[in-house]
């Protein structure tokens, strides 16, 4: 008898220790993975001249992460907003991105410039929706 309980004992405890390890290696996040942290953008500005001898001014941009640029939404301080079709293209972390077309430019008006960045993370093609912005005087300083 004394054989046969130890054989009940050894085998319980096997069932013990299996139920012990296959609930402790389950996933218990019902969440799934986090979501990517939204990209940030170093904005930058030039000062030229748009046709017809306007003061013109052109933004770029360069993100902290690789990263698929669908728009950007360009807010100027009198509340006129321009769209930039970025196309979807890939950038690279830290590339530099031109905000407007080849040749082109906005109107230069001093005060705080909104931009809205929407695309994707690249690989995972998480979206995101970040609102950055920029200050810009109508003086120079040389």
């Amino acid at each position: 008898m004394t054989y046969s309980m130890n054989i009940i004992k050894f085998f319980g405890f096997v069932l013990l220790a299996s139920l012990l390890i296959a609930g402790c290696s389950k996933d218990d996040n019902p969440t799934g993975p986090e979501a990517p942290s939204p990209p940030s953008f170093t904005i930058s500005s030039l000062k030229v001249q748009l046709q017809g001898g306007v003061d013109g001014i052109q933004f770029f941009a360069r993100p902290n992460i690789d990263l698929s640029l669908v728009r950007v939404n360009i807010t100027n301080p009198l509340g006129n907003q321009q769209v930039f079709n970025a196309g979807g293209n890939v950038f690279l972390t830290d590339e530099v991105v031109a905000l407007q077309d080849a040749n082109t430019g906005y109107v230069r008006v001093s005060g705080t410039w909104n931009f809205r960045f929407v695309g994707n993370h690249e690989p995972t093609k998480e979206s995101f929706d970040v609102t950055q912005t920029l200050s810009v005087s109508a003086k120079l300083i040389p």
